[in-house]
Order: C-alpha cells, then sequence, then structure tokens
C-alpha cells in the first residue's frame, strides 16, 4: 500500500468515527455536540478533498 493510501484509509476511518460519533449523541439529544461533531466532519471532509487534489 502505497503512503498516500494509509492516509486515505486514515481519514476514512476518522471520518467513520466521527460519523457514528455523531450519530450517538444524536440519538441521546446531545445536539450540542453532535453540531460540534459536524464542524469536525467538515473540517475531516476538508482535508480529504484536499488531499486528493
Amino acid at each position: 500500500m502505497k503512503a498516500y493510501d494509509l492516509r486515505v484509509v486514515d481519514l476514512a476511518d476518522e471520518l467513520n468515527a466521527a460519523r457514528d460519533e455523531q450519530r450517538l449523541h444524536v440519538a441521546r439529544g446531545d445536539t450540542r455536540t453532535a453540531e460540534l461533531l459536524s464542524a469536525w466532519i467538515d473540517a475531516l471532509l476538508d482535508e480529504w478533498n484536499r488531499r486528493r487534489a
């Protein structure tokens, strides 16, 4: 596996974990934490796009 591939895999894993955690907080009614996780997911997606450029 190339170094680029590892970075993408790491980022994909981080995105999946953040999404799962966000869903957990939404289910618990913790909207503030869910909103913070939304911002984190947006930042991760920005990084994803930067790496693919």
